[in-house]
């Protein structure tokens, strides 16, 4: 993913880690760009971009909706893939080329569906090449090591699956499944994943991944089919991460769940793994919201020293990682589509960082919103 994964400059980070509050200040806003309307029926989910294409999920139609982003900010969409059948949720990952996108697909009877594998090496037609089916696949992540191409998912049923793919066909095979324990998974809102190809310190490539059930866990990556546990924190469930990484330290940003814990006030939550043996919480990032219907840490990008959390009906909410404080917020304007799947208006779900710029998408309006960052 385009903003998952950075190296972050020391000091800012230790500013971060060393900080006692992030206390809310005086915000400024942000003028958009671009408005695209992906939608007229429903809300839309996660964002996803590779270079020139990228792809946003209209969640409740089961559509992906393809975009041409040789212009950042002012994305156009040029194709569709559309399922037609009872959708929720899902994410997408494209390949590194571009090529193949896949599609983890969630049905509201949450423990269905599967893994969609599209071939977008023509955006105006995007067709399936293969379909895993799957307990209900909620988080995809694709890795390529050499000649060697895999995708990961995180699955309802299943746990932890990784498969084989091949560029070729678009076909999958899996290689390991790590299904304990039953049911860690509870959808997005539960559960992500980050890839480094070359860890700083170790040299290795790591998978961090976090489940409600779980926590986070961080794997040595260097055999897919046999991914080894290096370290794990199982104090809280987590969700959406974001991964900053030097030589010297490992902090992981990881957002509180809410599937199978109610009662988590939305943080997000700045772990150190920088000793394996001993990943500790170092602080929280809160706007000091109670836990409660509306109140979520959706999904979040990580640039510089910025940290941009999508913050449902809060919004988009930037925050300075060297003081801590609110530095900008950014709600959609727009009306809410009656089909959507949530509740209030508006509802931030997803914020994608594309160099200079930032992707927003709502999942209570159909549109796609460009910000300068």
């Amino acid at each position: 993913m385009s903003a998952r994964f950075r190296r972050a400059a020391g000091a800012a980070l230790a500013a971060l880690v060393a900080s006692s509050a992030y206390p809310a200040t005086a915000s400024t806003g942000y003028v958009p760009e671009s408005v695209v309307e992906v939608s007229k029926k429903a809300g839309l989910g996660r964002v996803e971009v590779q270079g020139p294409i990228g792809a946003v999920l209209q969640r409740d139609e089961g559509t992906v909706a393809i975009l041409d982003t040789r212009d950042p900010a002012r994305p156009r969409v040029v194709g569709r893939y559309d399922t037609a059948k009872d959708s929720l949720d899902g994410e997408l990952a494209f390949s590194h080329d571009g090529k193949w996108l896949f599609y983890a697909r969630q049905t509201k009877n949450f423990d269905e569906e599967g893994l969609h594998v599209l071939d977008v090496s023509d955006p105006k037609s995007p067709t399936l090449a293969f379909y895993q089916p799957a307990g209900g696949s909620y988080r995809v992540e694709y890795i390529k090591q050499g000649d060697a191409e895999w995708v990961v998912l995180l699955d309802a049923i299943d746990g932890l699956v990784v498969y084989r793919f091949n560029p070729q066909t678009g076909a999958l095979v899996p290689v390991h499944v790590d299904a304990l324990p039953v049911l860690k998974v509870g959808g997005p809102a539960s559960a992500d994943m980050v890839y480094d190809p070359k860890d700083a310190q170790t040299g290795k490539p790591l998978l961090y991944v976090t489940t409600g059930k779980t926590g986070l866990q961080v794997f040595d990556f260097s055999s897919p089919a046999a991914p080894v546990e290096l370290a794990s924190w199982d104090e809280v469930g987590l969700a959406e991460i974001e991964v900053h990484a030097t030589k010297g330290s490992r902090i992981v940003f990881a957002a509180t769940e809410y599937w199978f814990d109610k009662s988590l006030e939305p943080d997000v939550i700045a772990l150190d793994a920088s000793d394996f043996g001993k990943v500790v919480e170092r602080r929280r990032i809160s706007l000091n919201l109670p836990a409660a219907e509306g109140n979520f840490v959706q999904g979040m990008a990580l640039g510089g020293d910025r940290l941009y959390v999508a913050h449902s009906t809060k919004g988009l909410v930037v925050f300075d990682t060297r003081s801590g404080k609110v530095r900008a917020r950014y709600i959609q304007k727009g009306t809410r589509n009656e089909a959507a799947g949530v509740q209030g208006e508006p509802y931030a779900i997803d914020v994608e960082l594309v160099g200079g710029h930032l992707y927003l998408t709502d999942a209570a309006l159909g549109t796609l919103t460009t910000l300068r960052r």
